[in-house]
């Protein structure tokens, strides 16, 4: 089983990310291997609503300069996933 985590937050050692480390922990404790991705600080494109992933059918995205398809990739292979956000004041 596996877990990956999204972390939001533009503070990659922020609030956020201690706590999905505590979480994460807690998973490990019980045999689950986790993985952290940062998404905060991240360009990541908007959908254009090419619907080239609909035609591909290769579960992907014809944009290629951010980190959407590695994200993808991740949630196919996760058993479960975390999404967390931070706030910066």
């Amino acid at each position: 089983m596996k877990v990956v985590a999204f972390n939001g937050s533009p503070r990659k050692e922020g609030n956020t990310s201690l706590l999905l480390k505590h979480v994460l922990t807690e998973l490990e404790n019980e045999g689950i291997e986790t993985e952290i991705i940062q998404i905060g600080n991240n360009t990541i494109s908007g959908c254009t609503a090419c619907m080239k992933c609909f035609e591909n059918k290769d579960e992907q995205c014809v944009i290629k300069s951010d980190i959407v398809n590695d994200c993808i990739k991740k949630m196919i292979e996760a058993d479960g996933m975390i999404i967390a956000s931070g706030s910066v004041p």
